[in-house]
């Protein structure tokens, strides 16, 4: 898989770099082997194809980073959702999520700092792939919505965002980061009330207003999201989904994701079942 990083010396979960960096890792999730490309090489690897971009949440090292998208990389290809209909190139982006035991509170403002260096990747993305889908997990929501919020010339077709570590009223027409909406064609909001990490790690770290998680319980105020935000599709994911992570090894979830590249219509509020 190729991994694009703001990372200072690719991995430093805690510091940037000047520029973007771009590594083939052809067996991740083993790091000791991997190819260095510039952006041309990119480019030419992104032309006129379905492209899916990955990332992932706060307090993340690298290895860890490696080991969740080769797990997503293979339920993509156990679900036939790569390929001639499906995705023909998968890239996952690597942001400094803070690795330390203060957790989510210390990441935001990383988070914020990486969507500047998200956008350049996904205008490339925009400008070169056919389609350009972006699935995260936890913070990294905070990541690509930002990046739509303040102002790209970058689009993503569907957003796809597992466990949102982020406000759960954040979409809502006036707050933070609806002006995201403008720029994906749809945004799926998966949320689960077994995921523990969200229902009292978040809380904790957000002390301040003790706000709840958009992938906790989903939307705050769901008739709002139905009626103001149509772009947005949310999906229960509670009697599949009995962790954090556990939704990139939910069989329901990829299924569900099969039916989103299919492009056939779809609830606006679901529950997912076995």
């Amino acid at each position: 898989m190729i991994l694009i990083s703001c990372r200072n010396d690719f991995t430093d979960s805690r510091r940037f770099s000047d520029v973007n960096a771009i590594r083939n890792y052809p067996f991740l999730p083993r790091l000791d082997q991997y190819e260095e490309l510039d952006e041309a090489n990119l480019v030419r690897q992104m032309q006129g194809k379905h492209v899916l971009i990955l990332i992932h949440g706060f307090r993340s090292s690298l290895k860890n980073v490696a080991e969740s998208y080769q797990r997503v990389l293979k339920g993509l290809i156990d679900h036939d959702l790569m390929g001639a209909t499906g995705y023909q190139l998968v890239l996952g982006f690597v942001w400094p999520g803070f690795e330390t035991v203060l957790g989510y509170f210390p990441a935001v403002p990383y988070a914020n700092r990486s969507a500047g260096r998200f956008r350049h990747l996904l205008e490339l993305a925009t400008s070169n792939a056919r389609t350009v889908d972006v699935q995260t997990h936890s913070l990294g929501a905070r990541v690509a919505l930002q990046t739509l919020a303040g102002g790209t010339d970058g689009y993503i077709d569907n957003l796809m965002m597992t466990a949102a570590a982020i406000d759960d009223e954040s979409l809502e027409p006036g707050r933070e980061l609806n002006k995201a909406l403008e720029l994906c064609r749809r945004c799926f909001v998966y949320h689960t009330e077994k995921d523990k990490v969200l229902k009292i790690g978040y809380r904790i770290g957000d002390a301040l207003e003790f706000d709840r998680a958009l992938g906790y319980k989903g939307p705050q105020r769901p008739r709002i999201i139905e009626t103001e935000c149509p772009e947005v599709f949310v999906v229960d994911c509670k009697t599949v989904v009995r962790s954090h992570s556990a939704y990139r090894a939910t069989v329901a979830y990829y299924r569900h994701w099969n039916r989103v590249m299919l492009d056939v219509p779809l609830p606006r509020f679901e529950t997912l079942a076995d």
